[in-house]
Parts: C-alpha cells; sequence; structure tokens
C-alpha cells in the first residue's frame, strides 16, 4: 500500500504524518518556541576550556555554550592552539537537553573571522521529506504558503510525481483522518498489543524503561511459545515507539524471559532489523537469559514528550499538555467549530475561549491568533478563568461559540 503524508499549519507550529495502511508511520512537530538546531552551522567563539573534559564550550548565540569536544576539532586547527576569544566553524551534532547546550564538531581547520552566528540553516522539513518511502503517493496541506514550500522541496526530495493538494479550512484534518488520537496514544504509558498483550513505557531523565506483559494473551502452544510471540510483536511495536516518540539514551527493555537460545536470538534478530528502519542511530547491547534488553538511541531532537508536555507534581513526575499545546489545540477547536455551525457563526462576537491563565498569554502573543481571526471573519475574545490555577488545570480550556 502507498502513504500518504497530511500536513497542518498554524503559524508557529508545524505537524507532519506519514499514514501507511492508515497507520502511523512518521511523525515531524516543529514548533518555534522549540527550534530544532540540529545539521546548523555556525561561526562560534570559544568561551572557555575544560581539560578534565577534554573539550570546549563555544558560544554559537544560543541561550547556552556548545559543548565541542577535543576529538572533534581537525588536528590543524588542535596545533594551531586552541584559547579562548578563538573564532571557529562548527556545526550541530546533537540538540540540547536537560539545560545543557547543544554538542559541536568544528568544521574549520584554521580560525575564523570574528563574527558569531549562524552560517547556514537546515530545513528540517526537507530532512522529514527526503526519509519518507518511494511509495509516496499524496501529500495534503491545510496553508497555501506551506504548499508552496512543499512544491520547491519535492524538487529536491526526489518525490516527483507525487500528488499535493491544498486542503483550506481543514482545522480538524489531524481529527478526521484519526491522527490526533494516534498522537495522544503515544504519549500515553500504557499501550495495548493487538494479540492482547500490553507495554508499558515509562520514559525517565535519565534512562527510559519498556515493560512487556503478556495481559490477556493466550496461546495453546505453551509457555515458551506464548512468550516468543508476545516478545516478537512487542520487538515490532517497540521500535515503532521509540522512533515516532522520538526517546533517546539508555533504554532498558523487559521482555518475558524463554528458556531456549534459538528464541532469543531470533528476538534478538528482529529487533535488529525493525531498528535499521529507524533514522536515528542506535547501539543494541546482548539479550540477557532474564528478558532484559540493553539499547541506547541517538538523540535526533526534542522527544515527542518533551516537546508537548510540562512536568507537574512532585518531582515533575507528572505530566500534562503545556499551555502551548493547548492554545493550538484551542484554536483548531474554534476554528472547526465555527465551521461547523455555518455562517451564522463566523463574524460573529460571541467567539471565546476561556482557558486558565497560562493559555491565554500565549494566545495573546501568538500570530495564529490572528491567523485564525482571520479565518472564521471576526474577533476571538480570550477570557481568563481564575479556577483553573491549579496544577493539574494549568493548560485547560473551553470553546464558546
Amino acid at each position: 500500500m502507498s502513504s500518504i503524508v497530511y500536513i497542518d499549519y498554524l503559524p508557529g507550529l508545524m505537524r507532519a504524518v506519514c499514514l501507511k495502511d492508515d497507520r502511523l508511520q512518521d511523525l515531524l512537530i516543529l514548533r518555534d518556541d522549540k527550534p530544532l538546531y540540529i545539521g546548523n552551522i555556525y561561526t562560534g567563539k570559544i568561551i572557555a576550556i575544560d581539560k578534565g573534559l577534554d573539550a570546549v564550550f563555544v558560544d554559537i548565540g544560543l541561550d547556552s555554550p556548545g559543548f565541542l569536544p577535543r576529538n572533534q576539532i581537525p588536528k590543524l586547527l588542535r596545533d594551531h592552539g586552541l584559547s579562548e576569544g578563538l573564532y571557529l566553524e562548527v556545526e550541530v551534532t546533537r540538540e540540547g537537553a536537560d539545560g545543557k547546550g547543544v554538542k559541536l564538531q568544528a568544521r574549520s581547520e584554521l580560525p575564523m573571522e570574528k563574527k558569531t552566528g549562524l552560517i547556514l540553516a537546515q530545513d528540517p522539513l526537507l530532512d522529514w521529506l527526503c526519509r519518507q518511502s518511494a511509495d509516496l503517493e499524496g501529500i495534503f496541506v491545510t496553508d497555501a504558503g506551506v504548499v508552496r514550500r512543499v512544491k520547491r522541496l519535492l524538487e529536491v526530495s526526489g518525490h516527483n510525481g507525487v500528488e499535493l493538494k491544498l486542503v483550506a479550512d481543514k482545522p480538524n484534518l489531524f481529527e478526521q483522518n484519526g491522527i490526533e488520537e494516534a498522537i495522544d496514544e503515544l504519549l500515553q504509558v500504557d499501550i495495548s498489543l493487538p494479540s492482547g498483550g500490553s507495554l508499558i513505557i515509562e520514559q525517565g531523565r535519565t534512562l527510559s524503561a519498556i515493560d512487556v506483559n503478556k495481559g490477556t494473551m493466550q496461546h495453546n502452544g505453551g509457555a515458551e511459545k506464548l512468550h516468543y510471540e508476545l516478545n516478537v510483536e512487542a520487538a515490532k511495536e517497540i521500535a515503532r515507539q521509540l522512533r515516532l516518540r522520538n526517546i533517546a539514551g539508555r533504554i532498558l527493555i523487559d521482555f518475558t524471559s524463554m528458556k531456549s537460545a534459538d528464541n532469543r536470538k531470533s528476538l534478538q534478530g528482529i529487533l535488529k532489523a525493525e531498528l535499521k528502519l529507524d533514522y536515528a542511530g542506535h547501539k543494541l547491547f546482548p539479550l540477557y537469559l532474564s528478558g532484559i534488553q540493553e539499547l541506547t538511541r541517538k538523540r535526533a531532537g526534542r522527544s515527542l514528550q518533551g516537546l508537548l508536555l510540562q512536568p507537574i507534581g512532585i518531582g515533575g513526575l507528572g505530566q500534562v499538555s503545556d499551555p502551548q499545546t493547548q492554545a493550538f489545540t484551542a484554536l483548531r477547536r474554534l476554528w472547526a467549530t465555527s465551521l461547523s455551525k455555518g455562517a451564522e457563526a463566523r463574524g460573529s462576537k460571541k467567539l471565546k475561549i476561556v482557558a486558565s491563565p497560562s493559555v491565554v498569554k500565549v494566545l495573546e502573543n501568538s500570530p495564529a491568533l490572528d491567523y485564525v481571526k482571520d479565518r472564521v471573519g471576526g474577533a476571538i475574545l480570550l477570557i481568563e478563568d481564575d479556577l483553573l490555577r491549579g496544577d493539574a488545570q494549568l493548560t485547560e480550556f473551553r470553546i464558546e461559540v
């Protein structure tokens, strides 16, 4: 079956998904408030040298300095002598996380002119389109400006002849195609498997843990065969979940234990094959007799959880949608509701978003508000609800039309 791409746009947010057989296969979310830097090239200035880390810290104009290991600096430049105040050309090889700056590699063999700034920015949408399979059949986009941009990118990405269609006035495009539900499922801890088994995915700051449970799954071939078939099903879904959630770092998988060495070898081979489909690099370690599988996955941008959620509660162990996510959801819902109610709703002075102060603040400063106002043909009233101040209610809202 062929693949279909849907691209939903509001100023400040672009979401692109690829569906194959009506199932989510790939996902890209670009937010102006959480930009991607990987692949960008800068002129930077060395501001500190850390001999203990055998690295230097480089100011490239971002909030935090970049981390440049000494072994990522050409020998000719090292021989020239590294000192604070030296300017050099660098490329971002890994996004920052947990308050740390981006990771860099040096591109120049000689010092650069004394000016810090961006030289070349990568286009994440182009990179994403390039990695889509050759069976891509159609691309449906909600914004005319994005259609023009995608048309130019298709010439570069190699997807010539792909149908490109504008689907204007479709704020609920993702909802109609089951995509909103699929994204919501990627933020859940419990994942059901078709066989009756399930996965529990706990994403932490230092490592992520995945537990495989048999649940209601049954098999007449005995426990060993049941565990093997459950683990194979889980391995395929785990590789997909890691890719779509963009989970990076150290990952521990607790498969159900199997006595057969052949079954363990087969399972790891299947997992390895599935991970090869991933755009991010990984390293797979031996599978323990107990069923514990360890791997690491290279960081390639923020995780889906880091993009859409914010921590709450004691120690930040809880997660809720962040104000920016809810602000965009509110605008799409109001726009879709006004369309469903017909001409009498468009241009009405009764269009209201009643939300927590944090969501209202985002909307007041978002160009997406004016974008939606133009399409509904009237003003949108923003009303703070002081009752929505509790930790779990920070991002709640309701629509009144």
